[in-house]
Order: structure tokens, then C-alpha cells, then sequence
């Protein structure tokens, strides 16, 4: 195992205990550039921006902060920062009109939307996860209960935008404590909801939409019913029982891997991922092939499971045609890609023991044990190869940065960790990759020199054979690049002055 020494990094002054989910990457005034967001148990909310060490925008007085997420829950085609507390209370800051600069005094957040959900959640998402091209809110709370939520409009505008709520769509109750949840896309193209249950297992949760679903207009009312069918399968995996039952799990999603072909035997799909095949484009459905009005809106309908009731809300006419036009879009990706085949997003498991896995299609693909706890998992491209690496950190600051052939780099970060995160942020007009750390010390630590060329150990020579001018002097003294010997002298000559006899 290497050792990596990541030195270049930004400190961020932010007091107060965090969530682990309560630290978030993403672009929440739509510029390109991703920004940090953390709240803490004291209520303050701080978003960071480019390299200053300063909050550009701060709010208080929120109540425990148990979860951040950046997305598009307007369904507008802009992102949004959602904010849940732990008494129940959901918070939806816009900066459509705020773009954030470097300002020299901070500002103070205001949320465009506030109301209750129920209470104790500790995990959230924002994404399609009914294939129908509208995002929706997921949470997954402490006891052991799993909901969706979808915004809609009421068709009033006030302060100049729309007004709405977000209402409950589907609940699923589980039998064990969740460790975490994440979006994964299966083998026919269709989205899934992968919730990790103790002991290295998970549960898949889909919500399947027929093909009537989509000629059905959610704003007549006489289609009070929404016609979805909920599936819920549960993983244990092989390795599972040589585990504690009750060892706490993470899990991560929409992994890209290599493309696999679908003649392979059971045996070479339990090998590890080759470097050359061809890479799978995940990317297909993740984005909606339409591009959403900002006056849109999504559906109103729920389901039957919701224990909520809420009244309909109304829009107006000339929304319905698009409402259609954008389902059948949706729908069609849909059916373009039932055709294809090995399109699923492989995802990642860490356990409390120290236990790391990549899963591909319910089938692990490796299992490395490391001594540490690890609490938090994540997958981001550190190789700039196109593939992600599977990145796990411990409470102790150790890091493991892992690719598809179980070679694996170790960071060791100076201080225990309160929360950890891993993704892209905006630094210098750039997206780059990048780790955070929150410490006990009232500071959040951000590496951001963290690419690397290749992440298993490589000699003199294979990297030479990489290099294109390195290739073409072989060519003109007329050595091949096979032959060993010849090439042994060379080098030695060029290091030393002299040849070997």
C-alpha cells in the first residue's frame, strides 16, 4: 500500500460540533463553481467560497443542523441549498439572484421556504429517483424510516416567486437501523435507492412507473391516484455473515466503473475491473435530456402511503402541455435505454470494523479489510481517468483511496475527524478534486492537491513507455520497447554516463 503526502490545502474558520452529514459540496448560486456548505448543532449555517477563509454567507438560529443537500428540488433547472434540523424543520435558501463573490462582509442567509417534516432525519438527497425526470427529496430518519417529498406549486406568486410545499410521496419503514442512503442506477438504465443496513447488507427501494403513469395529467383532478409500484429487495451478500450483524454501515453509489461485456462468465465478474475495457457512459440518465422551465413545476399526486393529507394544488392551463411534453421525454430515455445492456453504476460499502467493498450488480467485486473505523465512503476521480476511486475515510483522519484493481494510497490526516467529505469544489475558475475534513479544533481543512497520475506503483520504465518522445528516440536508435536488456542499458547510460558490460 503507497502513502500519499497531500500538502496544499485551505483552512476554514467554523466553530461547533458536525453532523457527518451535515457537510456538503455543491454549486448552490449556479455558476459552475461548487461551493462548502456546514452547519453545526448550534444552528449556524456557513457557506464557503473559492479561497477565502471567511463564510460569504452565514445563517443562525436554525436548530440542530442534521443534514445539507444542493440540488434541484424547484424542479426549475437551477439548484437549490436544503437544510434539515433535527426537530423537523426544512429550510430552502435560493441564490438565483445572489451570486456569491468574494464579499468582505459576510452575509446573512434567508430562507425563501420553511415547514415542518417529521422529525430526526439524518440523511438527505436530493434526485430522480422514480425515472419520471422530476427531482425529489429523500430523507432517512433514526427510526428506521425512509420518505420522498416533491415541491409543488400552488400557481401564487409571492415576492416574485413561485409558492409551494414540498408533500410526501412514498414511505418505506425497515427492520434495522440505517447507516446511510444513495442513489444508484440499475442495469436497465432505471434509478434506485440503495439504503445500507447494518453488517455490510442494504436494501434496494424502487419506485417502478408503468407506462400509463406518464399520459396521466398530475394536475386533473380526476387523477387523484398515483399509479406507482414500490419494490423493495433486500441484499445480504456473501461476505455478510463472516461479520458482525449489528456493525455499522455506509454505503455510495453511482461508482463509475469500465464497461463490462455481457457475454463474461460468473467467474470473470467476480475478477477484478481490467483497465482497458471500454468505459461505461453513466452519465446517460443521471441528466434529463429536456432542459425544465423555470415556471414549471412537478407533479402533485402522491402516494397512498403517505400518512399526510394534503389539499391539491392548482396550475394553470398552459403548463399541462409541458408537464406532458416533459414526461414523454422522460419516458422515452427511458425506453432508449431498456435495449442496452451493463449500464449499472457499481457502489461502494464501509464498515465500522474496517471492512471496504465495490459491488456491482449484487456481486462484490473486492473486499479489502483495513485496521481503522471507518465512517464515511465516498467516489470521486482522482486519476482523471474517467473512472472513480473509491475513497473511505476513518475517525482517526485516515483516508484510503482505492481503484478498481484493490490497488490502494493511504492519507493520513493529522487530527481526528468530526465529519468528512469528498468531491469537486470551485477553486481558481476550476473544478477540482478534493477531500475536507472538519476536526475538533474549530477548523475544516480542505485538500485540493490531491490528483494523482496512477494510484499503483509504477517503475522508471512502465512510465517511460507512456511517454510519446520516449517512443519515438526508441524508434530512432532501433531498440524495441519489449526488449528488457537493451532497454536496461539505455537507462543506465542515461543516469550514469556509462554503459554496462
Amino acid at each position: 500500500m503507497r502513502v500519499a503526502s497531500f500538502v496544499n490545502h485551505l483552512e476554514f474558520e467554523f466553530e461547533g460540533n458536525i453532523n457527518k452529514n451535515a457537510i456538503c459540496l455543491g454549486d448552490v448560486d449556479n455558476d459552475g463553481q461548487n461551493e462548502l456548505i456546514v452547519g453545526n448543532e448550534k444552528g449556524v449555517l456557513a457557506v464557503f467560497k473559492g479561497e477565502n477563509p471567511h463564510p460569504v454567507h452565514v445563517g443562525t438560529e436554525l436548530g440542530m443542523v442534521s443534514a445539507i443537500s444542493v440540488g434541484d428540488v424547484f424542479n426549475t433547472g437551477l439548484n437549490v441549498l436544503v437544510v434539515v434540523t433535527g426537530c423537523g424543520y426544512c429550510y430552502i435558501y435560493d441564490f438565483e439572484d445572489d451570486h456569491l463573490g468574494e464579499p468582505t462582509e459576510k452575509k446573512v442567509l434567508q430562507p425563501v421556504h420553511a415547514q415542518r417534516i417529521p422529525a430526526n432525519v439524518k440523511i438527505m438527497l436530493i434526485g430522480d429517483v422514480n425515472g419520471d425526470g422530476f427531482s425529489e427529496l429523500v430523507v432517512a430518519l433514526t427510526d428506521r424510516v425512509v420518505r420522498t417529498y416533491r415541491w409543488v406549486n400552488s400557481g401564487e406568486v409571492v415576492g416574485g416567486k413561485s409558492y409551494g410545499k414540498l408533500i410526501g410521496l412514498n414511505k418505506w419503514e425497515l427492520g434495522d437501523q440505517i447507516g446511510s442512503i444513495t442513489f444508484n442506477r440499475c442495469k436497465d438504465g432505471t434509478p434506485s435507492l440503495l439504503v445500507a443496513q447494518p453488517g455490510g447488507t442494504y436494501f434496494t427501494l424502487k419506485v417502478q412507473r408503468t407506462s400509463q403513469d406518464y399520459e396521466l395529467d398530475p394536475f386533473d383532478e380526476q387523477s387523484s391516484e398515483l399509479l406507482t409500484k414500490m419494490s423493495l429487495d433486500y441484499e445480504p451478500l456473501a461476505s455478510a455473515r463472516l461479520r458482525n450483524p449489528n456493525i455499522h454501515t455506509e454505503i455510495c453509489g453511482n461508482i463509475r466503473l469500465s464497461k463490462i461485456s455481457s457475454h463474461s462468465s460468473e467467474e470473470e465478474t467476480n475478477e477484478t475491473l481490467k483497465t482497458d475495457v471500454v468505459q461505461a457512459d453513466t452519465s446517460r440518465c443521471e441528466e434529463t435530456p429536456c432542459e425544465i422551465s423555470k415556471t414549471s413545476d412537478s407533479s402533485r399526486v402522491r402516494s397512498s402511503n403517505d400518512a399526510c393529507d394534503v389539499s391539491p394544488y392548482k396550475v394553470c392551463d398552459n403548463l399541462r402541455p409541458f408537464l406532458r411534453n416533459t414526461r414523454s421525454s422522460a419516458r422515452s430515455c427511458m425506453e432508449s435505454n431498456e435495449g442496452e445492456t451493463n449500464l449499472a453504476s457499481a457502489y461502494a460499502l464501509a464498515t465500522l470494523d474496517g471492512t471496504l467493498m465495490l459491488v456491482h450488480e449484487g456481486k462484490i467485486r473486492w473486499n479489502l479489510q483495513v485496521d481503522h473505523q471507518l465512517f464515511a465512503v465516498c467516489g470521486l476521480d482522482v486519476t482523471e481517468d474517467g473512472k472513480d476511486e473509491v475513497i473511505a475515510c476513518a475517525w482517526d483522519g485516515n483516508t484510503y483511496i482505492v481503484c478498481q484493481n484493490t490497488d490502494c494510497v493511504r492519507f493520513t490526516f493529522h487530527e481526528p475527524v468530526n465529519a468528512f467529505t469528498a468531491g469537486l469544489y470551485g477553486l481558481r475558475g476550476k473544478q477540482v478534486p478534493c477531500l475536507v475534513y472538519a476536526s475538533f479544533n474549530n477548523r475544516i481543512y480542505l485538500y485540493h492537491s490531491i490528483t494523482m497520475s496512477h494510484v499503483v506503483t509504477k517503475s522508471m520504465v512502465e512510465v517511460l513507455k507512456e511517454d510519446s518522445m520516449y517512443q519515438q528516440m526508441l524508434d530512432k536508435l532501433g531498440i524495441s520497447a519489449d526488449d528488457t536488456a537493451k532497454l536496461k542499458e539505455l537507462n543506465h547510460f542515461l543516469l550514469y554516463g556509462k554503459l554496462e558490460y
